[in-house]
């Protein structure tokens, strides 16, 4: 996507003092939990309900808010919501749970971002056919790549289970169950949104940090037009970068010389981008990547089972791609080459761990393999293991830093780095 927006903490809490966000359509917002990444980089969660402008001035503090997040979920008390992990304190009682789903077309273009109006209205389209319960809410512009849908579920029994737990346990799976049929059909939507009830989204009002463009609601009916009728319309922030009409970015490349082929005969070949985890300028430290093949409608879940290793390990952050076939995900930490082999049985990745204890790295294809599909563009889902992250020691990777910015994914490294900037990449082509 390029460079962002030059941010000032004058400019966002000018913005954010001068600009109320959108809190109607939340029905009870001081049920809901608010959360903003500060141009720090920190995430703050409110430590007070928000229910309207004034009281949302208060929350911020002195805060100058990049990025503001608000619930997806309705909660009795949703003030130091216990973890998931916390076996100590009480499960929260959660009230109701929008259904939230997100359709992302990288990179930062009007091209993609047409192609994710239409596959927002598909999704609409089936959803009206096919799912009876679900009360279609409205939709929001992202303010980068894409759309997020909203429902309200009009089946109540579930939310009268007693038990907190129980009732949270059951809603998720009801809504993974949700998910599959809607990945099943076809539809391009995060396969780690709508079942997530601790999952929060951008705040209709509010600036994306990435673009400076607005987080807006969208009518239906704007939707079904196309995106050139209406896109100059949305606002801006004076600072905002320019929407290109093409999302075209082509990343620096060593090639790796191979030997001419005189006799063998093929009938196909396939050119790859591979990326080294060898963190450059350090001796002997890697960052984590790696290509996770799964069937589309079992991704989800192997996503999920990574994440949570990965909480487990206090290893993190996490960036994730998803093409066609696989996932993509990146932790771009600087970790000693000693130390992988372990971390990656952990984490579940065992091949990682032998490939750098043989050969010192490791080449990690980026690209989709375009063999098993002729529309296989890497997207990306976001960054996982925030948490984790905090509680990692690690220092961070310059090259890999920078490699997920220039994916559509940047990390708010704080801390020591490592290395130098230029990530090892070679071309392959296999036969």
């Amino acid at each position: 996507m390029g460079a962002g927006p030059q941010w000032t903490e004058e400019a966002l809490k000018t913005y954010a003092a001068n600009n109320p966000p959108d809190l109607e359509w939340l029905g009870k917002p001081g049920r809901h939990q608010f959360r903003w990444r500060t141009l720090k980089g920190r995430w703050i969660t409110a430590k007070r309900r928000i229910k309207n402008h004034d009281s949302f001035l208060k929350a911020l503090r002195k805060d100058a808010p990049l990025d503001i997040y608000v619930s997806t979920s309705e909660w009795l008390d949703p003030i130091d919501l216990p973890r998931l992990s916390d076996k100590e304190r009480p499960s929260p009682i959660l009230l109701d749970h929008l259904v939230v789903f997100d359709i992302d077309m990288e990179p930062f273009s009007k091209q993609r971002l047409e192609a994710a109006r239409k596959a927002a209205v598909n999704l609409v389209d089936w959803i009206d056919k096919n799912e009876e319960k679900l009360h279609f809410s409205h939709a929001t512009f992202s303010g980068s790549k894409g759309f997020h849908i909203f429902y309200r579920d009009e089946d109540r029994s579930k939310f009268s289970i007693g038990n907190p737990k129980e009732r949270e346990d059951f809603i998720k799976s009801e809504r993974k169950e949700l998910l599959q049929r809607v990945i099943q059909a076809g539809h391009p939507v995060d396969p780690l949104v709508t079942a997530d009830t601790r999952r929060i989204i951008r705040l209709p009002g509010t600036i994306h940090g990435g673009t400076g463009w607005i987080c807006t609601i969208i009518e239906m009916e704007k939707l079904r037009t196309p995106l050139k009728e209406w896109i100059n319309a949305i606002p801006r922030h004076e600072q905002s970068i320019r929407m290109p009409r093409w999302g075209i970015s082509i990343p620096k490349i060593k090639f790796k010389p191979r030997k001419k082929q005189t006799k063998k005969v093929v009938n196909f070949s396939s050119t790859h981008l591979e990326i080294s985890t060898q963190v450059p300028g350090t001796v002997d430290r890697n960052s984590i990547m790696a290509r996770i093949r799964c069937a589309p409608d079992k991704i989800a879940f192997r996503i999920e089972k990574l994440v949570d290793s990965m909480e487990r390990a206090d290893i993190g952050p996490c960036a994730i791609w998803t093409d066609s076939d696989s996932a993509f995900l990146l932790i771009p930490r600087a970790i000693p080459r000693s130390a992988i082999p372990k971390l990656a049985k952990k984490i579940g990745i065992n091949r990682l761990g032998y490939s750098i204890k043989k050969r010192g790295h490791s080449w990690v294809r980026m690209t989709p393999d375009n063999s098993k599909s002729m529309d296989s563009s890497l997207l990306p889902r976001g960054i996982f293991c925030q948490e984790a992250g905090e509680r990692c020691k690690h220092p961070w990777s310059t090259a890999h830093l920078l490699l997920s910015e220039q994916m559509g994914l940047p990390f708010s490294a704080n801390d020591e780095l490592a290395g130098t900037p230029q990530v090892s990449a070679r071309i392959v082509r296999i036969r």
